[in-house]
């Protein structure tokens, strides 16, 4: 017998942690908040045997699935399982997608909705080279014109098949090594850049 709800009444991580720890077999469907499919995840007893998420498999599936919050789900323990992608240990899954969590939901605090990015011009001060596909491509994209940064967060998820983790601590580090410059909104004033 399946077990089908929302997510407002059993969210997917505490599901993920009852089928691991009851070690159950199955797949479970993750939809969203308007009802569309939004990927699956296959459980052999209790570990995660196969993902996918938007094009994402495996680990980047996974934490892709439980960013989903407003949604539903559909879990069949009679369904044949496909192919087996991974074979990693839920528990030890959902310890680092809550970590990877926190961090976006962080970084998205210190970033509010208006704030925008610009890569450094030549002869601005800066600490190195881009590392890394996603670090080129933001800065590739943005060249030393302005843009929004979520806009960019997205465009690095689509342009690369980074997860939005990946995306969000490119840009820091980025700005960290002071290849990209971050203006953040005056407080109350969304939507718009701070005048310089």
């Amino acid at each position: 017998m399946g077990l089908k709800g929302t997510f407002f009444e059993l969210p997917l991580p505490d599901l993920v942690e009852m089928a691991a720890l009851g070690r159950k077999t199955g797949r479970l469907v993750v939809y969203d908040a308007r009802g569309a499919a939004s990927g699956e995840l296959s459980l052999c007893a209790g570990r995660v045997v196969g993902a996918r998420c938007r094009g994402l498999a495996a680990e980047k599936a996974f934490y892709a699935l439980l960013a989903v919050t407003d949604g539903s789900f559909d879990f069949d323990p009679s369904a044949q399982l496909g192919e087996e992608t991974c074979d990693l240990p839920a528990g030890g899954l959902l310890m680092e997608a809550m970590r990877r969590l926190d961090e976006v939901r962080r970084l998205r605090r210190a970033w509010p909705a208006g704030t925008r990015v610009r890569g450094r011009a030549a002869g601005e001060a800066s600490a190195g080279q881009p590392e890394g596909e996603v670090e080129a491509l933001a800065l590739t994209a943005l060249g030393s014109s302005r843009a929004d940064l979520a806009e960019l967060a997205v465009a690095l998820v689509v342009g690369t098949g980074a997860d939005e983790y990946e995306a969000w601590t490119a840009l820091r580090r980025l700005e960290v090594r002071g290849l990209l410059a971050v203006e953040v909104p005056e407080a109350g004033v969304a939507g718009e850049a701070p005048s310089t």
